[in-house]
């Protein structure tokens, strides 16, 4: 009988069957998802497993002033001569979050808006898709320069639905060069990027613009210790090279400034570096100075016992199931062992019908997860999950590569098997285990 054919025969068991593969797969894949949005090469941030986040601990062996960040001195003098780093980028510490209003003109209306401080090289550091335009230039960091890059998503928001609008075709309205009023002051549009979804807490803004711009300008640098301020630096590693590598290379130019600060100002100060990959900003669930690969799979396995044991329940509850099943079909099995068919082929047989189930409740399952998370990504507890909760966060967009990759779907697919197994294995082998009469006399 075929496999199909026997889901057709008990279309009650099947129906069951699948809708609890589907809950339990579904439960596990959320978690899965929400790791990979946090950790996975998602646009932008497509190198996040070379990427190292710095910030630093200046303070004041006399008092309890203190700074977390590095002034553009710092970042000229130790970041952008390191030899392990292909990119070193500067941005306001993410720590800080920028209520800003936007408008095309002063007196038509405003949308509220997130804002992000960058450098030049933030666009090296990220691969931003430009619709229109390019990036600002270090030239213009430099002579701080009201020039801003902005996301599609706020184009069309604000000059209309056409604008820079690829599906708007030849009709499509450039704003690069046009004025867009932030808190009611005009910026130059230089650039238009494709929208990031705000869960990327790094990379995501609706305005990009040079730190160097703005009333606050003080506040990225220190008067006293001239390496302290309020940037934080974001390395990409080259490939081939480590953390440890770029520890390494930091260690000695970290000592120098402290020993130079020490005799030109005779106070006692100290300066640690607080560098982080990628993983371990998200990964934080036993907190770790190691930053190695044995401890990133550590951490991981917080998250791996959630998903084995939200597949577990289900699965006992499945194995009850398949074994009233495997029970009404005793006399089948032992008429198949009379006529010849060895355990081993019926076992086989019985777990590859429960993978066919399982995987199509996988499917399913499957497509639940991204409902769930579409349906939750505006909630205020998930976008706590993504330092998102005081950002003034509207729609949160979603894009493709946080549902599906490869990696996602290997995961779906060992969770199906992991389920059937656990499902099936056990009852179908103590079923088929019975002697051949004692299964014939079942008929009766």
């Amino acid at each position: 009988m075929g496999l199909f054919a026997l889901i057709r025969e008990d279309k009650l068991f099947s129906a069951i069957y699948i809708a609890g593969t589907a809950v339990a797969i579904a439960s596990a894949m959320v978690v899965a998802l929400i790791l990979h949005i946090r950790m996975g090469n998602i646009y932008p941030e497509e190198h996040r497993d070379r990427t190292v986040y710095v910030k630093s601990n200046f303070k004041d062996g006399d008092s309890f002033v203190s700074y977390s960040g590095y002034s553009p001195l710092a970042v000229e003098e130790m970041f952008s001569r390191l030899k392990c780093a292909e990119v070193v980028s500067a941005n306001v510490n993410e720590e800080y979050v920028f209520h800003f209003s936007a408008c095309e003109e002063i007196g038509k209306p405003e949308v509220p808006v997130t804002v992000k401080f960058t450098d030049a090289n933030f666009y090296r550091l990220y691969d931003f898709r430009f619709v229109d335009g390019r990036p600002y230039t270090d030239e213009q960091l430099q002579h701080a320069e009201k020039c801003v890059v902005i996301s599609d998503a706020l184009a069309r928001r604000v000059f209309g639905p056409r604008a820079t609008s690829p599906a708007s075709g030849a009709h499509a309205a450039s704003v690069v060069g046009r004025q867009l009023q932030l808190n009611y002051l005009p910026y130059r549009i230089v650039g238009v990027v494709s929208e990031v979804s705000p869960l990327l807490f790094s990379s995501s803004a609706d305005v990009y613009l040079p730190y160097t711009v703005g009333d606050s300008r003080e506040h990225w640098r220190s008067s006293e210790v001239s390496y302290a301020g309020g940037l934080m630096v974001t390395v990409l590693l080259k490939e081939g090279c480590t953390y440890q590598m770029l520890k390494d290379e930091l260690e000695p130019l970290r000592a120098k400034y402290l020993s130079m600060l020490r005799q030109a100002t005779g106070r006692d100060y100290t300066f640690d570096i607080d560098a982080e990959p990628h993983w371990a900003r998200t990964l934080n669930f036993d907190p770790s100075y190691d930053m190695t690969t044995g401890e990133m799979l550590h951490n991981l396995q917080y998250p791996a016992l959630l998903m084995l044991l939200l597949l577990l329940l289900p699965a006992i509850n499945l194995s009850g199931l398949v074994s009233n099943r495997m029970e009404a079909r005793r006399a089948e099995m032992g008429i198949r062992k009379a006529f010849g068919a060895k355990r081993r082929w019926l076992l086989q047989q019985v777990i590859h019908e429960n993978l066919v189930l399982t995987l199509l409740g996988g499917i399913a399952g499957y497509g639940l997860s991204w409902l769930f998370i579409s349906a939750m990504r505006s909630n205020a507890m998930f976008l706590t999950m993504f330092g998102r909760d005081n950002a003034p966060v509207g729609s949160v967009s979603l894009q493709l590569d946080m549902f599906f990759t490869p990696t996602l779907f290997l995961i779906a697919f060992a969770c199906c098997a992991v389920l059937n197994l656990m499902a099936a294995l056990i009852p179908a082998w103590s079923s088929l285990r019975k002697p051949i009469v004692e299964s014939l006399n079942q008929k009766r």
